[in-house]
Formats: structure tokens, sequence, C-alpha cells
């Protein structure tokens, strides 16, 4: 069978031995940071604000442009190969162009998905799928079919409420932020579901809710949606284990 879903109990699996490797390199004001991804195409980052627009800031946190698609409101994104495919948390999907045109009109990405606060494309086609209250990170086929599946009350410590995700393109690690309901942390796995490392995001900002990551310079954004900041790191992921082979580093910034 191709896909298969792991429930995964990983409250028996080994406790994580570490934290993420943070240096806090900045920080501004930005009004609720709800979710964040990195695009090389443009050499920034977009944020969405759960409002009707989302923002495209460069990777020093500038704004570089603002587009309105027609959402009520946006609570999630991702970067695709022709734009952006946005959510509104609800169950509705749309995919826009860079400028906020439509390319498709709204859709339903999997039956019974609704509460995606986290959202990211991956290189195969599918996508790293967040939702809040259900506490899970799933990972879902072009044609909905759910092929992972973590639960965040499985885990250990519990991931109480994941809000974003981002996936590292080096070492192939899933990057999941859970808010103040839960740790406020970075909750690190690998591609197959095996839990890395928690690491504290309180010294840092209040209720983290979105997280993009530029792997060729070692940035890491992470947004905070109460704290109204969004913070800039340098990172040094875990690396996986032991005779794991090593993705590429991602795309090019198209504009370096």
């Amino acid at each position: 069978m191709r896909a298969f879903i792991l429930s995964l109990s990983l409250a028996h699996a080994a406790v994580p031995l570490s934290a993420l490797e943070l240096t806090l390199r900045d920080s501004f004001e930005f009004p609720r940071a709800a979710s964040l991804a990195y695009d090389a195409e443009v050499c920034g980052f977009w944020v969405a604000i759960e409002g009707p627009q989302i923002f495209l800031l460069n990777p020093a946190g500038q704004e570089v442009r603002r587009v309105e698609p027609g959402f009520r409101t946006i609570r999630s994104l991702t970067v695709e190969v022709d734009g952006l495919m946005i959510a509104d948390g609800y169950g509705s999907f749309q995919r826009i162009d860079r400028e906020g045109n439509a390319l498709s009109a709204p859709f339903r990405l999997a039956e019974g998905l609704y509460d995606v606060e986290g959202l990211h494309r991956e290189p195969d086609g599918s996508y790293l799928v967040v939702e809040d209250d259900a506490a899970r990170l799933m990972r879902i086929a072009p044609d909905g079919e759910r092929l992972l599946e973590i639960l965040g009350t499985a885990v250990d410590p519990i991931m109480t409420e994941p809000q974003g995700v981002a996936r590292d393109p080096i070492t192939g690690n899933i990057l999941v932020v859970d808010d103040n309901e839960g740790l406020n942390a970075i909750f690190e796995f690998t591609g197959a579901g095996e839990l890395l490392s928690v690491t504290p995001l309180s010294a840092y900002g209040w209720d983290a809710e979105g997280i993009a990551v530029q792997a060729q310079t070692g940035t890491l954004w992470v947004g905070f949606d109460s704290g109204q900041r969004i913070a800039i790191f340098d990172y040094v992921p875990t690396r996986p284990p032991e005779g794991l082979a090593l993705l590429d580093d991602g795309p090019d910034c198209a504009l370096s």
C-alpha cells in the first residue's frame, strides 16, 4: 500500500536530549503574526495575520508587499511553484499568485480538515498540515490521502496547541510551534515522526504561532501572535539520525 498513517505513541519514544541552537538576531513589532512561509522566488517571507491581508517581508523584516486575496480571514499559508496556497481555518483553501490574484476557486484539501493553523508544501507535492484543536500534525497527499499523523497528546512532552509548521530542507526535520496554551516552544521531528528536540521560546516572545526557515543562511523566523512580534534567529538544526541521508539546502534565493 502506497500510503500509511502513523498515529504514533511517541510518549514511549526516546525523550529528546537537546534543543535547537537558536541565537536571537533581531525582533520587531508585527501585528498578530499567525502563519509564516519563506519564499525563495522573492527572497522574503510571507505573513498571515488572521485577517484578509497577507504581507511579504524581506529577510530583515521590512514590508515589501501586501495583498488581499478575497478571503475574510487567512489563518495559514504556504509557498507553491506558481504562488501561494492559503487557508481560512474553516476548511477552505485557495491558490493565488504572488500579487493576490486567484489561480483556483476555493476548494477542500481533504475531507474532515477544518482547523488548519499551519501549512507547508513539500517538494513532492504533499502537504504538512497542523490542526489546532485536534492537536495533530499530518502529511497529506495531493489527492487528500493522509500519509502521516502525529497526535500531540501522544508525544512527551505533550504538544497541546500546535500552530505553525516548517521543514528544514537540509535535514528533512519538521519544525512545529506550540503556542502559550501549550509550551510556547518549537517541537522538532524527523521526517518519519520521531521527536528530536523541544526548544522553549518564552524568552523571546509570547504565544508562538508561525515559523519559517531559510536554510542557506541558517535563518529561522518565529511569529508571536499575542506578543505581536516576529523574532529572527540564527539557527542550527538537530542533525538527523546516523545513516539518514541529508537533503539539499533548498532553492537559492532568486534575487541573490
